[in-house]
């Protein structure tokens, strides 16, 4: 999978004086770039261009559907909203609703009947152009076959009421800031 240079902004921006791409991966790829800031200053930044991704809070009544899942980068298993990266279709990215119901079929075996985009926001701007468009899924149904797990996937779905979340976020058991976001906007409603 290729990424098209044209759409990573850092590479149009013009501030830029050189760009050197240090790595090429499925998801993401790794520059380093040197700039001129306004003050005169030439730095050095490196920037990891990711594709986007998308992530969703599905609730039903007074519930949130979260899935546990190991993560290598930080080894250990946490809790998240079901998320994942946009899919490339016929060589361009897929919609992010469209992205949105596949994950959260995918990844919880549920599909919902109404859904709201909330926001779209990145992840770690210092280094990162990660942009996660959040939606909000509810009236949520079990699908009987649902689309099978990515097979490099392997989480498990858990429900819980705002009481609970209330409880895991003192105690700290949730870490994944997308997931922070989003459950807090679900507990100020």
């Amino acid at each position: 999978m290729q990424f098209d240079k044209n759409k990573v902004k850092s590479l149009n921006d013009p501030r830029l004086i050189s760009s050197e791409q240090i790595f090429d991966g499925h998801i993401l790829q790794l520059y380093v770039n040197q700039l001129k800031l306004e003050n005169g200053a030439i730095v050095e930044r490196e920037i990891i261009h990711h594709l986007p991704a998308v992530c969703i809070l599905a609730t039903d009544e007074d519930k949130v559907v979260l899935v546990k899942q190991f993560r290598p980068a930080v080894v250990a298993d946490i809790y998240e909203i079901p998320a994942g990266i946009l899919d490339f279709q016929s060589e361009s990215l897929e919609q992010a609703i469209d992205g949105a119901k596949r994950e959260l079929e995918e990844e919880t075996g549920y599909q919902a009947e109404q859904w709201q985009e909330v926001n779209s926001f990145y992840v770690s701007p210092g280094y990162l152009d990660e942009k996660i468009t959040l939606f909000h899924a509810t009236v949520l149904t079990k699908v009987e076959n649902p689309l099978p797990q990515d097979e490099n996937e392997n989480v498990t779905v858990h429900e819980f009421t705002k009481a609970d979340i209330r409880q895991m976020m003192s105690q700290g058991k949730i870490v994944d800031v997308k997931t922070l976001y989003a459950l807090q906007y679900w507990l100020a409603q």
